[in-house]
């Protein structure tokens, strides 16, 4: 309904369609499914893929999350400072995930804070720039279904991963058979999981600021 009210004030009436609906909601379960099918295959005596490869394929999502955002720029219209805030919100995103890698390379500590800081200041500073079309788009988050993905993505991360990556819970549910190993695997399969729905969460938020712009 909302859906459709928002499609009318523009002067486009869209009919909504419950099947599209289903299968988008389908398609998008299973996909969480496939990302985390190397975690549970059978005759496994550990994680088939290591913690390193888990990470470069976190890293991966949120790279293209970030470029589908500043992809959309071109046809955001006035909208494109939240493109670019998101997307630099993004960029800091991978560069928090490819830390450890880079060090490795530079064979010494990479400045991830100092550059995450730069970049989010920068989107900061984009924001403030631009504090009404940032108002507007933060009052239509509630209605779109990307951004329910990305909050089910930070609640992943900051609440669920907090519990299931902690030693203390499989300590306490696992007793004398507890590994050192469980607690990593889950921790890296969940934000593994929490990329996954921030990239798609990514495209229809995108697909949306885009579209809107189009109507009017």
């Amino acid at each position: 309904m909302e859906t459709e009210r928002a499609t009318e004030a523009n002067g486009v009436v869209r009919k909504a369609s419950w099947l599209r609906t289903v299968v988008r909601g389908l398609l998008i379960c299973a996909g969480s499914v496939a990302i985390l099918l190397p975690a549970w295959l059978p005759n496994r005596p550990s994680a088939p893929l290591e913690r390193g490869t888990v990470e470069f394929l976190q890293a991966g999502l949120l790279a293209a999350g970030c470029a589908v955002f500043f992809g959309a720029t071109a046809h955001a219209g006035r909208n494109r400072p939240v493109c670019r805030i998101l997307g630099l919100g993004m960029a800091a995103a991978v560069v928090g995930e490819l830390e450890d890698f880079v060090s490795v390379i530079m064979g010494s500590p990479f400045p991830e804070n100092w550059v995450v800081g730069a970049i989010l200041f920068v989107a900061l500073v984009t924001a403030l720039r631009h504090r009404k079309v940032v108002v507007e788009f933060v009052g239509m988050l509630g209605r779109h279904a990307g951004a329910g993905l990305v909050a089910a993505a930070l609640l992943i991360i900051y609440v669920f991963d907090r519990v299931i990556g902690g030693k203390a819970f499989w300590q306490a549910a696992l007793g004398p058979d507890f590994d050192l190993r469980i607690p990593l695997i889950c921790k890296s399969y969940l934000e593994l999981l929490a990329c996954y729905l921030i990239f798609i969460g990514s495209i229809g938020l995108a697909l949306t600021i885009a579209r809107r712009e189009e109507d009017a």
